[in-house]
């Protein structure tokens, strides 16, 4: 067989293949339920810093002191009435 054909049938079963395994997942992905946003924001964790009037996704976000910064929960971040990070969200 020539090499140009063996490499174009190669790419065709590699092709087939990816696409068999991506459509096989796909009903298991969409099944999953999302979780409420509540739940997500109980558990997702967030940086506040000393001084600032926003909340962080990371602790070293511009001129952010991480020694400063503490972690806290989004829900209490919203709570305080802070304000997601432009730069690091």
């Amino acid at each position: 067989m020539n090499k140009t054909k063996n490499r174009s049938i190669k790419g065709i079963v590699f092709s087939v293949v990816f696409t068999m395994t991506a459509l096989s997942a796909a009903p298991v992905m969409a099944g999953t339920p999302a979780a409420p946003k509540a739940v997500a924001a109980a558990n997702t964790m967030v940086w506040q810093t000393a001084t600032g009037k926003c909340y962080h996704s990371r602790n070293n976000c511009g001129k952010t002191n991480p020694k400063n910064a503490k972690q806290i929960t989004l829900e209490q971040a919203k709570a305080k009435g802070l304000k997601k990070c432009s730069k690091c969200w």
